[in-house]
């Protein structure tokens, strides 16, 4: 090797030199970055399966949650910071950053947000301080346009009040039902529309006028397949899903998961139906659909490779029977339904209330994210 050359190879050396505690710092940060790729697959794959839920309720999620996001992680010394973004050149991609710099700093100093041309700090700017989980959507901030930007911030070690990707996942459903999109007139921060809680509300009494009127039984079903995420408000619906040419299921509903996806096949019986005889044992309508729910299992476990075919990644199915009404429950009653549902390993049995009252809770739980957020901001 020529002089010229060495001089050369030990300058490009120096360039990419690393102290001690970055190399620490990536060391610590390496899994987080491989869970944010991972919360992107998911996050992702649920996106897409929320189609219907997104058409059904009007919402407008390409404002709040764009297709071209990236993420940049930055691993700090005491923790790492989450800025989700939008993608101003390129594919979207998450990037990995080390800056010499507490958590508590990069509150107070920090709080980096990719814009157009270059970065903007949100603390030097004074647009906001501190630490928790921010979203903004369609702002401006001293001329500087920001179409999205979510933060959030983990403690290295911070096993306790560290949410799991699963928490990130259920947030991000319900911003999915919560969220519309705002203009920069309007706020810098993205809060649950109101509008939306009231479709979601107007949903819920449409459901529960449709239980009371027992002359619109077949409207019951025909409901909950229009809008299934009130069963489960992450899963895309699959209707009419044939197992073979023996059995066809309702729907199977598709959640996705860290783990890959869980598949759930419903069973909707009759709301009519009763559910418990007065000894408390199960009526004969209830074991009936019980009992379909155990033919399509053993079919099932016979027939892995054709599933696996139609449902990618379905292993351990889990049944859901619908069946029947609970107005009229009594603490005992109340009682033995959970110990049912305690003894089965892969069915869950409910009544159509118990998915009425299930949705309501969704509902609260969105509109208690308004007063959540809007104290951070004050």
């Amino acid at each position: 090797m020529t002089a010229k050359n060495k001089r050369k190879s030990k300058t490009h050396k120096q360039a990419h030199a690393t102290s001690p505690i970055e190399i620490i710092i990536r060391e610590k940060a390496r899994r987080f970055v491989d869970a944010e790729k991972d919360y992107w697959k998911v996050r992702n794959a649920i996106r897409d399966g929320m189609q219907n839920a997104t058409v059904a309720l009007s919402l407008k999620t390409e404002g709040v949650l764009p297709t071209d996001v990236s993420s940049t992680v930055y691993g700090l010394k005491d923790g790492v910071a989450f800025v989700r973004h939008k993608t101003f050149s390129g594919r979207p991609s998450v990037a990995f950053r080390v800056l010499p710099m507490t958590l508590s700093e990069w509150a107070e100093d920090g709080l980096l947000v990719p814009v157009e041309h270059g970065e903007l700090s949100l603390a030097r700017a004074g647009a906001i301080r501190g630490l928790g989980h921010i979203t903004f959507v369609n702002c401006s901030i001293n001329g500087i346009e920001i179409p999205y930007a979510e933060l959030s911030h983990l403690k290295y070690g911070d096993t306790i009040n560290t949410p799991a990707l699963e928490r990130a996942i259920l947030d991000f459903q319900l911003t999915l039902l919560g969220l519309q999109t705002q203009t920069a007139e309007t706020t810098s921060v993205t809060l649950p529309s109101q509008e939306t809680i009231s479709k979601l509300k107007a949903l819920s009494d449409e459901f529960e006028k449709i239980l009371e009127d027992e002359t619109r039984e077949e409207e019951i079903q025909k409901f909950l397949k229009t809008n299934s995420f009130v069963l489960h408000q992450s899963a895309e619906a699959i209707s009419k899903q044939k197992l073979g040419e023996d059995f066809v299921t309702d729907f199977v509903l598709v959640a996705t998961t860290t783990q890959g996806p869980s598949y759930f096949l419903v069973e909707l019986e009759r709301a009519a139906h009763p559910v418990l005889n007065k000894d408390y044992s199960l009526t004969s309508p209830v074991m009936q659909a019980i009992k379909q729910t155990r033919d399509w299992d053993v079919w099932l476990e016979g027939n892995k490779a054709y599933i696996q075919n139609k449902l990618p990644g379905f292993e351990t199915p889990h049944f859901i029977v619908v069946i029947g009404r609970s107005t009229g429950f009594d603490d005992s009653h109340r009682k033995y339904m959970r110990s049912y549902n305690r003894e089965w390993k892969n069915l869950e049995l409910l009544t159509y209330d118990d998915v009425l009252h299930r949705f309501r809770a969704t509902i609260e739980k969105l509109k208690s994210t308004i007063g959540d957020q809007s104290n951070q901001i004050t």
